[in-house]
């Protein structure tokens, strides 16, 4: 089989396990990260000067790419004989793959901020600290997982450019919908022998594997929470303080 269909698993299985084809913001991961850039900046320039129908048609070109590039990536693998349990669609951005597509087909609140909130942070985590290290650029699964997350990065980013505002009172709701899928994945994991979510163990992720190091594989998961409290409060601070000002500006 061509290295050009090689998933990371079968890469570490042939080049030796530990085996990267490129490194954490080398050349090749700066390009992708610059192309997000790139991409985000154009469509925050974009997105205020469409019309309501051009922007719906926006999101649902958008929704509908992840779609069929999540598709691509199973065919590809059911042909090549690589699909396994671990590949269904239950990691948090295939997960808001479904997210996307549903605000497409229907735009509601909730929707856009579950893609705030969870898509948003997780998607440009997987940028940043990308699983496919394995991979050279040259490669379906490194081309579809790059594209994949920058879509799901460019999606939430859409709806802000257009006038979103996410609401801080969503939060709580937002990390009950993470919880709960993580309390059910937990479960799917133990069963299927998965580790959707990097919940089970902290392999397959670099920065799930430093959690692991530092707090060790029965405790790394509770990293999660200071860093998810970092983020969200970030994430949620200048909306917190709009909500706040015109308040205290009419006492």
């Amino acid at each position: 089989m061509s290295e050009f269909w090689y998933t990371a698993a079968t890469a570490e299985r042939v080049y030796g396990d530990g085996y990267t084809a490129f490194s954490l913001f080398s050349g090749t991961h700066l390009f992708w990260l610059l192309l997000c850039g790139a991409l985000c900046a154009l469509t925050c320039r974009a997105a205020p000067r469409l019309s309501q129908r051009g922007f719906m048609r926006f999101v649902r070109v958008l929704a509908l790419l992840m779609l069929l590039d999540e598709a691509a990536k199973d065919i590809m693998l059911l042909l090549t004989g690589q699909w396994g349990a671990g590949y269904l669609p239950f990691h948090l951005c295939s997960i808001n793959i479904f997210v996307g597509l549903w605000y497409a087909l229907r735009p509601n609140r909730l929707a856009a901020e579950l893609l705030y909130y969870l898509c948003l942070p997780g998607a440009v985590a997987a940028l940043l600290f990308p699983s496919w290290t394995a991979l050279p650029i040259w490669n379906f699964m490194h081309l579809h997982s790059s594209s994949i997350h920058i879509m799901l990065v460019l999606l939430p980013v859409l709806l802000l450019a257009r006038g979103f505002r996410p609401s801080p009172r969503a939060l709580p709701r937002c990390a009950l919908v993470l919880f709960a899928t993580a309390g059910v994945m937990y479960i799917v994991n133990a069963v299927l022998g998965t580790n959707f979510l990097f919940i089970n163990q902290p392999s397959g992720n670099p920065l799930t594997a430093m959690l692991g190091q530092v707090l060790g594989e029965r405790m790394f998961v509770l990293g999660y929470l200071p860093a998810l409290a970092a983020v969200w409060g970030l994430m949620s601070l200048p909306y917190y303080l709009r909500e706040r000002l015109p308040a205290r500006q009419h006492r």
